[in-house]
């Protein structure tokens, strides 16, 4: 199986649309992703490729310290293969010397938790309502400082 891990580029703006769009209820707007690729300074949109297959995309924001994870999906065709595994260990190494990493997550979404968990993130607190539908979402770190990936 040949996986890669590359910068997203305006050509695959338009095949993430409709995968997020799948994927989640509260989906990220064109415009969004396209701000996203634009934005240089923090913004780092990643695309994970299975045999030239888009099977999965992170939109991860770098500021100072700090790392967030603003954006982590894997296409339903490719899950349980530890793809989300690879994706997310590529995040933490390639911006590891940050000091903490953040993400939010929907509270139903146990899968997600439990990748989340297994990298040592740690739920902090619980946003109230953040998604349009009303769920929870549980806010994460991870402490990156002496930290095994």
């Amino acid at each position: 199986m040949k996986v890669k891990i590359r910068p997203m580029t305006l050509d695959d703006v338009g095949t993430v649309v409709r995968l997020e769009q799948q994927i989640f209820i509260d989906a990220w707007s064109k415009e969004s992703f396209l701000s996203e690729i634009l934005q240089k300074d923090y913004s780092h949109p990643l695309i994970l490729e299975v045999e030239d297959q888009l099977a999965g995309y992170a939109i991860v924001w770098r500021y100072y310290d700090e790392l967030h994870i603003a954006n982590f999906a894997i296409h339903p065709d490719f899950r349980q293969r530890g793809l989300g595994k690879l994706l997310m260990r590529h995040i933490l190494q390639e911006f590891g010397d940050a000091t903490f990493a953040f993400l939010e997550v929907r509270k139903s979404n146990t899968a997600a938790i439990n990748l989340y968990q297994a990298f040592g993130f740690r739920i902090i607190q619980v946003r109230k309502n953040y998604y349009r539908d009303g769920e929870d979402a549980l806010v994460m770190l991870k402490d990156l400082r002496n930290s095994n990936i």
